[in-house]
């Protein structure tokens, strides 16, 4: 028995989702330093970048799968927001060329990548080489769903579904757009959607201009497949998405509402006058293959001409939002301010708070990671520990130009406490950077921990939470434990910690932890104590500044 239409889309939407997923953390596991490289002199300016969108959207034969694909590299921070919506002006352009020249359909693709993908992920044992499986594997469910979309709307042309759709949809410009990238949409490919709407127009009548309006919709329905793929995706990703969106939204809608002046201006090189709704000829599809032309040409030189300015925009935009890509640069330090010592001093303490909101962020991630895997976390983790590393280093710098030059004994008491707080929170980042190395090593070695154990981390994680949430708190000053408080905190965490360290020997006695799984419980555990320790440091340097 056939599946049913809703069956079908159902399933084939289903596919697409988990091969962007898959695909997406693929990209990030694959992608080194050398191949970063080569999508950066490819992308090297905006011009080079439509020609690799150009050719990316004619080798896939879909201008749907080659927007999704530059959604991931961007998931995966190796294209940027200039370079990634350059890429999909370039990609509505190869779209309008497969409309005149013979391509491979994208369809055949599938099968192949989901067979090496499988022997790839699950048998090789070069790390390097799951990763690439599991990226084909995600681009093979990724075609494979394309492909149930396409063949379940471009056999469905004479079904009720279109009927449903006829009164509502065909009779205006407008709403046939509408309809168009609905169609799009679905159907995945430019070719296919061509050939849909020119058997429409002679099942149902249609007018030339009501035809070319939908294909004018196809522009559209290609950049909400950008941003479907951009869901649970990074800000720079989704940014990505909508500013592609409204840019071929507007642009579409101008072009709807001048339809009939661009059929003219079309029929002077294809005539097309003995064409009517109800034709079936080559010149019909010819007709509407130079409408989407002509349409993704003038969209796609107003992308290339604003991607400027939206980069700048969007750019400043980051900067606003400290918690979410925060610079790897220090905000607050200058040079020329170490005249004046006691504003230099205030500075500081304002990039030693970032340190610490950034570090608090950093652990808070890896906490999640513990229990619920993500790759994006470890992308955003990681940069938030290169950002404590270049701080570290600038601050440092900046203290020891002004404890050279400052002749203030109050501010020269306070330098070297400050020196050991910024070293302090660098440390805690290299720390719960080896715990996401233990997570990262975890899943991908299929390392499993038994109930009791993955509890013991739980309360591990949990106790370091507490110290450094109160790290954080000191630091700005909201609440800093007295000597005795501290102390019964210390010996509380303490007491856990040999309690774990217990557990874990036991587990190791009775033979229910084998050695792979020890080692890393060991490795998970020391770090863990590790922040814990680095925090009371910190901690107790705040204390002796109030007491001073």
């Amino acid at each position: 028995m056939p599946l049913s239409l809703t069956e079908s889309v159902l399933g084939g939407i289903g596919l697409f989702l988990l091969g962007m997923r898959l695909m997406s953390d693929g990209i990030r596991t694959v992608a080194d330093d050398r191949i970063r490289n080569v999508f950066a002199v490819f992308t090297s300016n905006r011009f080079y970048a439509m020609l690799f969108g150009m050719a990316l959207s004619m080798t896939l034969n879909s201008a749907n799968a080659a927007a999704v694909f530059s959604i991931g590299l961007a998931n995966a921070g190796i294209l940027n927001l200039f370079q990634a919506l350059s890429v999909l002006a370039g990609i509505l352009i190869g779209a309008s060329l497969t409309l005149h020249l013979t391509w491979i359909p994208y369809s055949l693709l599938a099968t192949p990548l989901l067979f090496l993908g499988v022997i790839l992920k699950y048998f090789a044992h070069r790390r390097k080489l799951a990763n690439a499986g599991n990226l084909l594997l995600g681009s093979g469910l990724l075609f494979l769903g394309l492909t149930l979309l396409e063949t379940c709307f471009r056999s469905s042309v004479s079904q009720p579904f279109y009927s449903v759709f006829s009164e509502i949809f065909f009779s205006n410009p407008l709403l046939a757009m509408v309809f168009g990238g609905m169609l799009t949409s679905f159907v995945q490919s430019t070719l296919s959607s061509a050939t849909a709407i020119c058997s429409l127009v002679v099942s149902h009548d249609m007018t030339t201009v009501t035809a070319s309006a939908m294909m004018l919709g196809g522009i559209v329905g290609v950049a909400v497949i950008g941003g479907l793929a951009s869901i649970g995706g990074t800000s720079v990703a989704r940014r990505i998405a909508a500013s592609f969106f409204m840019i071929t939204l507007c642009s579409t809608l101008v072009l709807v509402s001048l339809v009939p002046q661009l059929l003219d201006l079309i029929d002077d090189r294809f005539p097309v006058a003995a064409v009517r709704g109800v034709s079936m000829g080559r010149l019909l599809f010819e007709h509407l293959a130079w409408v989407h032309t002509s349409a993704s040409l003038m969209v796609a030189l107003l992308v290339i001409t604003l991607v400027g300015f939206i980069a700048r925009r969007a750019g400043a935009g980051f900067r606003q939002s400290e918690d979410v890509n925060p610079q790897p640069s220090a905000r607050y330090l200058d040079m020329r301010i170490l005249n004046t010592p006691t504003l230099a001093i205030e500075q500081v303490r304002k990039e030693i708070i970032r340190m610490a909101s950034i570090t608090s962020s950093m652990f808070a991630e890896t906490q999640e990671m513990l229990f619920d895997f993500d790759a994006r976390r470890a992308v955003t983790i990681r940069q938030h520990e290169q950002v404590l590393d270049s701080l570290n280093h600038e601050i440092t710098s900046f203290l020891a130009a002004l404890a050279r030059t400052t002749s203030n004994p109050g501010i020269s008491f306070e330098i070297p406490g400050m020196l050991q707080t910024v070293t302090d929170f660098e440390h805690m980042g290299d720390s719960t950077e080896n715990v996401l190395n233990c997570i990262v090593d975890r899943k991908e070695g299929n390392i499993f921990f038994s109930d009791e154990a993955m509890n013991d981390l739980r309360r591990l994680a949990a106790e370091v939470k507490k110290n450094v949430v109160l790290t954080e708190d000191s630091i700005k000053q909201v609440r800093t434990p007295d000597d005795t408080e501290f102390r019964e905190r210390k010996q509380a965490a303490r007491l856990l910690f040999d309690e774990i360290k217990q557990h874990h020997f036991e587990r190791i006695s009775s033979g229910v932890c084998p050695p792979r799984a020890a080692m890393l419980f060991n490795e998970f555990t020391a770090a863990f104590v590790r922040i814990a320790e680095l925090c009371w440091n910190i901690i107790t340097v705040q204390g002796r500044k109030q007491n001073k």
